[in-house]
């Protein structure tokens, strides 16, 4: 979390109250070489937010449906509740400082069989952003702390979180029950910005570095896995051009290398994304919000670009409830070492929010 100056501390920190929810689908189709003919998805948001006074309670989960679909026309569904996140936050002082503690309930997906999992899998690439990336990751708890200064026309925000998570099992076959206990990951997130005139300035950076995780199946001998450290640099310009609001940004998401037993794992990333959205009022009570975006994703081995362009509008109904439907379609292309597959990608979204 990051709070910059500008406003009321519990305004800027705490959520408004309200309860959210929709539906959002999302289908890619591969080239003709490629082994998996389409991944699909479905999934309805569940989201509510409480505040009170300097406290705000929120808790939120998806329902989900995914489907990967083999080139030779076999095809498996995975639908369930995700974990469950409930988190509450507390402002402290007067000082713009906030203390949050998140719990993810294990409500989602465990014991899955191995053709199961490799659906899901095959949805959490960080690069096709399916809405959602993980259907389940065992208990855990985090705690956060939060602040922000003012430095001349600058503002400065700092923010540290650690978390702690428990075993589960997210495989389960004859061969023996897959154990998995993530280890400790810290986070550390720095943030500034600025007013230029009438525009805002942003600059952002978090990293993440992690403990050793720990796995075994069935009786088998326990293994352990140090995952690299993960960089996301963030960037954005925010401007109004008579009644637009324009907006361009960009982030650059950096996994490093892990290793198992002393001997690194190949499974370094590079994401990088960059896009522009505008807000087009239309009436008093609707606006259009075009977005346009570019991710080229760097792994190991290979490379793939995808360009996104999405139309959204964002409707009042009334006073309290708002509607907002939206439209996307992707292109790319995956690139392997010796072969290139087209990427084709629709989606739909509908988001309903009712305040109080």
């Amino acid at each position: 979390a990051l709070g910059l100056l500008g406003g009321p501390v519990h305004a800027q920190f705490l959520s408004p109250g309200g309860v959210t929810s929709g539906f959002q689908g999302q289908a890619y189709s591969f080239g003709k070489r490629f082994e998996v003919r389409s991944l699909r998805q479905w999934a309805v948001p569940l989201a509510a937010v409480l505040p009170a006074g300097r406290f705000s309670f929120d808790a939120g989960a998806y329902f989900a449906s995914t489907t990967r679909e083999l080139r030779d026309g076999t095809a498996l569904t995975v639908a369930g509740l995700t974990d469950t996140q409930v988190r509450g936050a507390v402002v402290i002082g007067q000082d713009a400082a906030v203390v949050t503690m998140l719990v993810n309930l294990p409500t989602g997906a465990s014991r899955l069989t191995p053709s199961e999992y490799a659906v899901l899998s095959a949805a959490s690439s960080s690069f096709l952003a399916f809405p959602v990336n993980a259907y389940g990751s065992g208990p855990s708890v985090t705690a956060g702390l939060a602040t922000a200064v003012s430095t001349g026309s600058w503002n400065l925000g700092i923010a540290g979180s650690v978390r702690y998570s428990g075993a589960f099992t997210p495989i389960s076959d004859p061969e023996g029950d897959f154990s998995y206990r993530a280890g400790f990951e810290g986070r550390l997130r720095l943030g500034v910005d600025r007013l230029i005139g009438s525009s805002r300035l942003s600059f952002g950076m978090t990293y993440s570095n992690f403990s050793n995780d720990e796995f075994s199946r069935g009786t088998g001998v326990t293994g352990v896995y140090r995952p690299g450290a993960r960089f996301i640099g963030e960037m954005s310009y925010a401007g109004a051009g008579g009644p637009v609001t324009l907006v361009g940004y960009a982030w650059d998401y950096l996994r490093l290398a892990g290793d198992s037993a002393g001997t690194e794992v190949p499974n370094r990333e590079n994401v990088l994304n960059v896009g522009t959205t505008a807000l087009v009022p239309l009436s008093r009570t609707i606006s259009w919000e075009p977005t346009a975006e570019f991710r080229l994703t760097n792994p190991e081995v290979g490379k793939a670009i995808l360009v996104e362009l999405i139309s959204g509008f964002r409707i009042r109904a009334t006073r309290r409830l708002t509607v907002v439907p939206a439209f996307r379609i992707d292109l790319g292309r995956l690139e392997e070492p010796s072969l290139g597959h087209p990427i084709r990608g629709f989606g739909v979204s509908v988001f309903v929010r009712e305040s109080f």
